[in-house]
């Protein structure tokens, strides 16, 4: 290899670290604005009411509850909170 080949190398090389170290930093900018998300578990009990509560492990859609009678789960959700 000669000169010109290893400055082209170290070229090629300086460009793709300036490129990855751009890309990291913009996902760390946006990485901090990022906002909390609640998820939400819909009931639908035996008498027509809904009620919703925070997701709790083992959930999901179809699932019987016995917060109210004849409790079934009918959505999970995802909820952000608006700027």
């Amino acid at each position: 290899m000669t000169v010109w080949d290893y400055a082209l190398l170290l070229a090629v090389s300086l460009i793709m670290l300036i490129f990855f170290m751009y890309m990291f930093w913009r996902e760390s900018l946006t990485r901090g604005r990022e906002r909390l998300a609640e998820v939400y578990t819909v009931i639908k009990c035996g008498d027509g009411a809904e009620r919703r509560r925070k997701y709790q492990d083992g959930d999901y859609v179809g699932k019987q509850t016995e917060e109210c009678a004849g409790g079934v789960i009918t959505g999970i959700y995802k909820e952000t909170p608006q700027q």
